[in-house]
């Protein structure tokens, strides 16, 4: 190999590091032990099981715009569980956050969505996935695409997509992130959907 795919690969492994970490703080915030789909068992600080849920889908988002900034959206679906005496609802937790270098959370906001609501990224279904963008990228919008289903997980890179399907996708993200922004009132955030 020569040094220049030697660079390609750290920067590949580092950044696959750094979404790691990210994820692990997420869980922390949640209380939850991952982010993937199915059953999770939720330990005390003894390691005693202290309650099961289930997962039935999650998607996170980073959003990165050039000279402004960066922030990660996300949303996770839990199935209706029961465990000893704790019902455990179906609900819809979204949110918005930023990290620090080390993938630490600094800010956070979360929703926990009724019931009956539509989770219109989730149900997006027309992504091309070999027409995203057939330009140069240099600056703009990057998003890093991460989805966690029953037996999938999907990861996918994007460069300021111009295709017409991911633009639509690209709304629909900026539609979610403009309405978490605002109600976090968190100007970092807030200047990324601004």
């Amino acid at each position: 190999m020569n040094d220049r795919n030697d660079i390609i690969i750290k920067d590949e492994m580092r950044n696959l590091e750094f979404i790691q970490k990210v994820e692990k703080s997420l869980c922390e915030k949640l209380n939850i032990p991952t982010l993937k789909s199915g059953n999770i068992t939720i330990r005390n600080e003894k390691n005693w099981r202290e309650n099961e849920k289930e997962i039935d889908y999650c998607w996170l988002i980073n959003i990165s715009k050039s000279f402004v900034g960066w922030c990660w959206i996300f949303s996770i679906k839990f199935n209706e569980t029961h465990f000893r005496e704790k019902n455990n609802p179906e609900k819809i937790i979204q949110g918005i956050f930023t990290t620090d270098k080390n993938a630490t959370i600094e800010n956070i906001f979360l929703e926990n969505r009724k019931s009956d609501f539509k989770d219109k990224i989730r149900e997006f279904k027309n992504h091309e996935l070999f027409n995203a963008n057939s330009g140069i990228t240099l600056d703009g919008v990057s998003y890093k695409y991460l989805i966690y289903s029953k037996n999938t997980i999907v990861r996918i890179e994007l460069n300021n997509p111009n295709s017409e399907n991911w633009k639509n996708w690209e709304m629909l993200v900026n539609e979610l992130g403009t309405e978490l922004s605002k109600k976090s009132e968190i100007k970092e955030i807030e200047k990324i959907f601004g």
